[in-house]
C-alpha cells in the first residue's frame, strides 16, 4: 500500500496553491494530487469568471482578497506563468434603497485598506457605453415586469479586474513539480471515492479509482480536501454521517459569450460591472462575458448549458438599461458548479472539528478563485506551525456552523 504524509483531492487553483504554498514554506513530506480531469484545472477553475475584488461585506473575505490581489499581480514575476492578470476594476450599481447602506460599508472598506470610489449616476453612464442610469424612458410596464429602478449610485473598486484561474493553477503545480526537492505527485483520470477513517475518526487515507479503472487505498499522514462540489458525495460515500458534512450545495451557474454591442473602444477598458437583478459582465478577451445566477437553482452536478436563459431572460434586462446590448447575439457559452455555503456564502477552512487530519478548503460560493492564493498561505502555515500567521482563517472554521458564529456575506454574486 503506497503511503504519502499529504493527500489532495482536487487540482485547482485551491489546490495548487496549497501544495506550492506549502513546499515554499519548507513542507519536506511526501505529497500525492489526484483529479477526475484529465488535466489540471479542468473543474471551477477552467469555468470560473475570473473576477478578483476585496469589496465585500466581512473584514475576512476583504483580508484575503486583499492579499490574493497582491499575489496575483506578481504573479507572472514571481512564477514565470502568464495568467491575464487586469486590474480593469469592479462596478456595483445600486437602487436607492441599497444606496443608503452603502456609506456604513464604505466605513468598513477604509478600514480594511479597499481602494474604491463612490461614483454618481453620471460616472457610470460615462464608464458603460450606452448605460441609461434612469428608467424614465423604459415603458411602465416593462420597468414593473422587470422590477427596474434608476440607478442612485455605483461603488467602483479600484484594485478589482480578471485574471486566468487556470493558468494560475497550472502555475502553481509547474512550480511545485519543477522548483522543490520534495516533488509532489500528481494522478490525473483519478477518482476520489471515499476518505478512510480509524476507528477515533482521524482520516487516514483515500480510496481512488485509476484510469484504467482499477482501485486502490492509499494512506496518508494528511487529507487535504479541495473537492468543490463533489465534497458531501464524496463524505457521504466515506460513511460520515449528515452532522459531519458540509451545509453546502451545488449550484449550476452559466456563462454567455457574445460580441461586443458595437466599436465604442470603451469596451475594452470596462470594469467588472454589475447592475440590475445580479447581471454582471466585462471583457474577456475582446468579446463580451456575461452572466447571472438563475434564481433558485436547485442542489445538483447537473451542467446542460441553458442558451435560452440569455435569450429570454438576461438580454430583456439589459438592452432596457442598456440598448445597445439588443443586438448582442449569443456566441458561445457554458455552465459550471458553485459549492454555495448556504447558511452565511463564505468558505469553510481549516481542520475539521470531528476528523482529526481533515483539512478543509472548500463551500468558496463562487469567490474561491480570488480567495485561493491567499488561503494556500495560511493553510499551509496551520499545516506547519499549527497557527494562523499571515490571515486567521478561524472565522471560516468548520464548527462555525454548530456554533451559530456565521460569518455572512451579502455582496454575492
Amino acid at each position: 500500500m503506497r503511503r504519502f504524509d499529504l493527500v489532495v483531492v482536487g487540482a485547482g487553483i485551491g489546490g495548487g496553491s496549497l501544495v506550492y504554498n506549502l513546499l515554499k514554506q519548507g513542507f519536506t513530506g511526501s505529497i500525492l494530487v489526484v483529479d477526475r480531469g484529465e488535466a489540471v484545472a479542468t473543474g471551477a477553475s477552467a469555468y470560473s469568471a475570473g473576477g478578483f475584488r476585496n469589496l465585500w461585506t466581512t473584514p475576512i473575505n476583504q483580508q484575503l482578497c486583499t492579499k490574493g490581489i497582491e499575489v496575483l499581480k506578481s504573479f507572472q514575476e514571481d512564477m514565470g506563468v502568464s495568467i491575464g492578470f487586469r486590474q480593469c476594476g469592479y462596478l456595483f450599481t445600486y437602487y436607492k434603497d441599497s444606496w443608503a447602506r452603502i456609506p456604513a460599508a464604505a466605513e468598513i472598506w477604509k478600514a480594511n485598506g479597499v481602494n474604491f470610489d463612490l461614483i454618481t449616476p453620471a460616472q457610470v453612464e460615462a464608464i458603460i457605453p450606452g448605460l441609461r442610469a434612469s428608467v424614465e424612458a423604459v415603458d411602465p410596464d416593462v420597468r414593473d415586469f422587470l422590477g427596474m429602478e434608476d440607478i442612485a449610485g455605483g461603488v467602483l473598486g479600484r484594485d478589482c479586474g480578471s485574471f486566468d484561474p487556470s493558468q494560475a493553477a497550472a502555475g502553481y503545480f509547474e512550480r511545485a513539480l519543477a522548483d522543490f526537492k520534495a516533488r509532489p505527485v500528481l494522478e490525473l483520470k483519478t477518482e476520489a471515492l471515499a476518505v478512510t477513517f480509524d476507528a477515533a475518526g482521524r482520516a487516514t487515507g483515500l480510496r481512488l479509482k485509476g484510469p484504467s479503472g482499477a482501485e486502490e487505498t492509499v494512506e496518508a499522514g494528511i487529507v487535504a480536501l479541495c473537492s468543490g462540489p463533489h465534497t458531501n458525495n464524496l463524505l457521504r460515500a466515506s460513511g460520515c454521517p449528515d452532522t459531519d458534512l458540509m451545509p453546502i450545495i451545488s449550484q449550476k451557474r452559466m456563462m454567455f459569450v457574445t460580441d461586443f454591442p458595437d466599436q465604442d473602444p470603451r469596451w475594452e477598458d470596462i470594469p467588472l460591472t454589475i447592475i440590475d437583478q445580479g447581471i454582471y459582465f466585462k471583457n474577456e478577451s475582446g468579446n463580451f462575458l456575461i452572466g447571472k445566477a438563475k434564481p433558485d437553482t436547485p442542489d445538483s452536478l447537473e451542467t446542460t448549458f441553458e442558451p435560452d436563459y440569455y435569450v429570454e431572460e438576461i438580454n430583456l434586462v439589459m438592452q432596457e438599461r442598456m440598448p445597445p446590448t439588443a443586438t448582442c447575439k449569443l456566441k458561445s457559452g457554458w455552465a459550471y458548479l458553485y459549492d454555495t455555503t448556504g447558511p452565511d456564502h463564505n468558505a469553510i477552512l481549516g481542520w475539521h472539528a470531528e476528523h482529526p487530519g481533515l483539512l478543509l478548503q472548500v463551500g468558496y460560493s463562487g469567490h474561491g478563485a480570488m480567495e485561493s492564493p491567499a488561503v494556500g498561505i495560511s493553510l499551509a502555515e496551520l499545516v506547519l506551525t499549527g497557527k494562523y500567521a499571515s490571515i486567521d482563517l478561524t472565522p471560516l472554521r468548520w464548527s462555525r456552523f454548530r456554533e451559530g458564529d456565521l460569518v455572512k456575506e451579502t455582496i454575492v454574486i
